[in-house]
This record gives structure tokens, sequence and C-alpha cells, in this order.
């Protein structure tokens, strides 16, 4: 069995249907010293196959978690974004990427629920990310398109279901299926335009 089909075997389990957003996010932070060793080779095997752009100026990473993307970004492609913003329901996630990561550039931390994100429409993000944090029963991917503008060179996203074949949100290009269980949608010009 893939790690993802695993790992939301774990969530299932561990989370009621429906999914409470506060069970998600207990789950989280008890198993966030954990996350690294059980999903890290995963999650960037999706980040080597969803980066396109290296023009990584203002980043919005929806579910940042620990820091797993940052340090992709940071490390593997040696880019330093001009700000860094990271969002996740876990406190005790947002705690360890703090102590992780002070920059260089901007890193700033926001504790919210990824379906009402505190920021203004079209808010000027050059690229949104959000690996394995909506699934088909749990998240609203199609809010995304609020924070999308002319600055966007790129948006990936993946969803996943347990239950059923995933299938992208109006507007994106489905152009991976990473793992059984998962699809990686594209939205920007990597995928055509917006």
């Amino acid at each position: 069995m893939a790690q993802t089909e695993q790992g939301i075997g774990e969530v299932e389990q561990h989370v009621k249907r429906p999914y409470s957003k506060y069970s998600v996010m207990d789950y989280y932070d008890t198993i966030v010293k954990s996350y690294e060793e059980l999903y890290g080779s995963e999650q960037l095997s999706k980040y080597a196959t969803a980066i396109r752009h290296r023009n990584l100026r203002k980043v919005l990473d929806i579910g940042c978690g620990m820091g797993l993307l940052y340090d992709y970004i940071s490390e593997v492609l040696e880019v330093v974004p001009e700000i860094y913003v990271g969002v996740d329901i876990s406190y005790e996630s947002l705690k360890i990427f703090r102590s992780r990561h002070r920059g260089p550039g901007i890193i700033e931390l926001v504790a919210a629920d990824m379906d009402y994100l505190p920021f203004r429409s079209r808010a000027g993000f050059t690229n949104i990310y959000s690996f394995t944090t909506y699934i088909c029963n749990y998240g609203d991917a199609t809010r995304i398109a609020d924070l999308v503008d002319e600055a966007l060179e790129e948006c990936a996203i993946t969803i996943i279901c347990a239950d059923r074949k995933p299938s992208c949100p109006e507007g994106f290009v489905e152009v991976a299926q990473v793992g059984r269980l998962e699809v990686l949608c594209i939205k920007g010009s990597a995928a055509g335009g917006i």
C-alpha cells in the first residue's frame, strides 16, 4: 500500500466523517514529530512533479505543515522567495516550521482554516501550492480561485480521495496521477494560462 493510501486511511480512522476541522487539527498536532519520516519522500516527489517555475517570488503554501515545501524550494531548487506565506490548521506544525526556518527572505506563518483563508482576493501571490491537503470530502479547492490574479505564474494542488477517483476543480488541468488515490492539478502559465 502506498504511503498516501496508508496515510489517508490513518486520517479517516482518526477523523470522523464528515471531517471535523478540529479533529484534523488534532490529528496533525499529534503526528507532527513523525510526519517527515512518514511522508517526507512522498511529498518531495510531488514537489518535483508539480513545480515547473523557478521564479518563485511570492509563494503561498496552503497546508504548509512543518515546512517541507520551503525546504525543497530553498535547498533543492536553491531559490529564496521574497515572501513565503505558510498556512496550516495545525499549530504544532507551525511551531516546528518556525523553529526550523528564519529566512533569508520574509517567512510568514498563519494558523488558519484552508476554507477561510485570511487574505484579500487577488492577493498578488505568484505561486500557490497545496499538497495532500484537499480531500474529496474535506476542503473546498475552488476557493483558491479567489486568490488568483494576473500575478499568478503557477498554482499546483493535489486532490486525494479514498472512495472514488479524484478530479480537479474547474479551471485546473490534471497533469499527473500521483498514486492511485491522488491527482495533481495545475493552473497558471504552466497549464497553458489562467
